[in-house]
């Protein structure tokens, strides 16, 4: 018999947050153990249950302990713990910043409850989920098959600085090249991997062991 995935969620919004719980106890071998308002009670929670989460839902802004504070004391006592953000925010820092804080995945709210199962069972399965990359060609290829993609020296340069809080320009002149060659090495990138974003270079930089990973 399959094993049930434990769930715990925070999410100030009450309708946001029981909306989730009951899509996902719908959809068979999940369970909701644990709801929260806020990251910090969330994390008392976790701290008293007689059974920890498979994976962790939150937002990111929330009162008392926002997303990014929730997943550091995820993180700090709970390593291998999994979580998946969910939130309306589509910034391509602020996603970046989850995945440099720990996170394993990051879902819009206005996705579609399949999409929800499908990053919660990829998350569980996989360590990862990320809706563009998760769609791409690269994602299947190193999930299936682990072939690497052809890359040259300074395009995996450049995919070691996509994850940090440096500008374009900033890190062409860490790279000690124009600003013009790093557009170069990255619309490459983006045609080698499949992805159309600085994120989606983060996490496929993630999934070929460029970067490392939180925890």
């Amino acid at each position: 018999m399959e094993s049930i995935i434990r769930i715990a969620i925070a999410d100030d919004h009450e309708i946001v947050l029981n909306g989730v719980r009951e899509i996902i106890m719908g959809f068979g071998g999940f369970n909701v153990d644990i709801v929260a308002n806020n990251g910090k009670e969330l994390f008392q929670k976790i701290s008293t249950a007689s059974v920890l989460p498979d994976i962790v839902i939150t937002d990111i802004s929330m009162p008392v302990w926002d997303g990014y504070e929730t997943l550091d004391a995820i993180r700090k006592k709970w390593p291998k713990m999994k979580t998946l953000i969910l939130t309306m925010h589509k910034h391509e820092l602020a996603i970046i910043k989850m995945f440099r804080a720990g996170a394993n995945g990051y879902l819009l709210k206005n996705s579609p409850p399949s999409e929800l199962q499908k990053a919660l069972r990829s998350i569980y399965d996989t360590g990862l989920y990320f809706s563009e990359v998760a769609s791409s060609n690269l994602y299947h290829r190193l999930q299936h098959s682990n072939i690497m993609p052809s890359l040259n020296e300074k395009e995996v340069q450049l995919l070691k600085y996509c994850h940090t809080d440096l500008t374009y320009k900033e890190i062409a002149e860490k790279m000690s090249i124009t600003e013009r060659s790093v557009a170069g090495f990255r619309t490459s990138l983006f045609e080698k991997l499949d992805v159309n974003s600085r994120a989606g270079l983060v996490v496929c930089a993630i999934e070929m062991g460029l970067i490392p990973t939180a925890g």
